[in-house]
């Protein structure tokens, strides 16, 4: 049974150079700080010119098949959110396309997704996506 947490799809998503090259990329830059956070990162990192930036938060819940009275598969959900300058549009579509293959790859998938602007930062778009393990990997033997 995998059991996995979100500091588990932090490292998927602290190990995976393209996705940091490619917000690299997009930034214009490399930065020092961290650019995937589970919760919320620290006040002073959050500005425009840090976009993008990852955010991994679990979903409350706790979804499972049972077998001889024991969980046999367990179905973690996670919000995957990321924030970007709002007219780099070209540039959202494919980080959102690489998030998504990423958790596909480790076996889960998106059942919802939403951009909206920002309330705060009106020049940052929020994307979020919200994913749930599917009981397996496709990449599983």
């Amino acid at each position: 049974m995998i059991n996995l947490n979100e500091y588990d799809i932090f490292k998927m998503f602290d190990s995976n150079t393209d996705i940091q090259d490619y917000m690299n990329g997009i930034r214009g830059s490399k930065i020092d700080l961290p650019q995937i956070y589970v919760g919320t990162p620290q006040e002073s990192f959050i500005q425009n010119s840090n976009a993008p930036w990852i955010r991994i938060t679990a979903i409350p819940g706790d979804e499972a098949l049972y077998a001889d009275n024991r969980r046999a598969i367990e179905y973690p959900r996670y919000q995957i959110d990321f924030w970007i300058l709002r007219y780099k549009t070209k540039e959202l579509i494919k980080l959102e396309q690489m998030i998504y293959e990423n958790m596909y790859n480790h076996g889960y998938e998106r059942y919802y997704k939403n951009h909206t602007r920002d309330v705060d930062m009106t020049d940052l778009q929020m994307v979020q996506g919200n994913f749930e393990y599917q009981g397996f990997s496709p990449n599983e033997d």
